[in-house]
């Protein structure tokens, strides 16, 4: 039974997902990654096209490479949790490409396979704006009987000029429609977003913040751009590099970012991890772990915290008629 979050009183400078998963779900939960095998409504049937900057395998998860069979892969994830983790409540991620680019029946048929597989504390849906249609959000408000649901977004950026240059697809009212429809029917709602997309500068990254902030979200998902080999986004830089941040300057790009939001939304990640063979750039000195734990101290020790600058009323940025900033 999902429990009222309840923001407990930890010594991190920001809400993790970490913590809120046990405030939300009252111990540890791991999340076991699916591939339906349901590909991107964004892409030709040969896989080619799609956002600029995603790979080919659709961000599919390491534990269950190479495999078809679904209860196969919930074993895999699983046992993996256990080995590594030493956990016992999991929850069901639907992970790679678009989790809802399938007919109504398949859908359903495909979530309730995964659900057979493992008492799962809920199902977690990665999947676009653009791929919500109101049978999908019945279908999901449906399931909501029998587990939690929650909904990881792909959103970006709130900025049409890049979505639009990055292949995207959609422009930001599909994502704010989504939103709305997904929490109105008391779906949780995580948005991903990347800092450092081409054109972008910081204020367009405070805007994006600013607006999320204001939105019933669970939480972000936040990722610094990667050019990785084999995508649109690698051929754009090799033929015209682009501005990339180090270390420091996204650090300080996210500090701020994480300041603009407001404590209770759930911070789930706050770098790229791609494997070095695939990764173009920018290329990092810090692995992840070393960087999450300089953000952390870098946050205490100059007396920063998640949701210092959270306006906490209306948006400091509102895009009107499309304009861009």
């Amino acid at each position: 039974m999902v429990q009222p979050i309840r923001l407990s009183d930890v010594q991190a400078p920001y809400y993790s997902y970490k913590q809120y998963l046990i405030d939300t779900y009252g111990h540890r939960v791991y999340r076991v990654p699916v591939d339906l095998g349901l590909g991107c409504p964004n892409r030709e049937d040969d896989g080619s096209g799609g956002c600029t900057f995603c790979p080919g395998d659709g961000a599919r998860g390491v534990q269950i490479t190479g495999m078809v069979d679904i209860a196969a892969q919930v074993k895999a994830g699983v046992d993996f949790a256990r080995e590594r983790y030493g956990v016992e409540f999991f929850m069901a991620y639907i992970q790679a490409f678009t989790g809802t680019h399938a007919g109504l029946a398949e859908q359903e048929a495909q979530y309730q396979r995964v659900l057979d597989c493992y008492p799962f504390e809920s199902l977690t849906i990665g999947t676009r704006p653009d791929c919500l249609p109101e049978s999908t959000l019945e279908l999901l408000s449906a399931f909501r009987r029998e587990v939690d649901v929650i909904v990881e977004l792909g959103v970006q950026t709130i900025h049409d000029a890049t979505l639009d240059r990055i292949r995207r697809g959609h422009q930001w009212a599909e994502s704010r429609a989504a939103i709305d429809a997904l929490t109105a029917r008391g779906i949780r709602v995580i948005a991903h977003v990347i800092l450092g997309l081409p054109g972008e500068t910081p204020e367009h990254f405070a805007q994006t913040a600013d607006t999320l902030a204001q939105l019933p979200l669970d939480g972000v998902k936040i990722h610094n751009l990667h050019i990785i080999c084999g995508t649109a986004l690698a051929d754009e830089y090799e033929a015209t590099p682009f501005p990339m941040m180090d270390e420091d300057d996204y650090a300080e790009e996210l500090i701020g970012f994480i300041q603009r939001l407001p404590p209770h939304m759930a911070i789930l990640r706050i770098n790229t991890d791609t494997p070095p063979e695939d990764l173009i750039a920018p290329r990092w000195h810090l692995r992840k772990g070393s960087f999450i734990h300089m953000i952390e101290q870098r946050m205490k020790t100059t007396d920063r915290h998640h949701g210092d600058w959270f306006s906490g009323g209306t948006p400091l940025y509102e895009r009107q008629d499309g304009a861009e900033a």
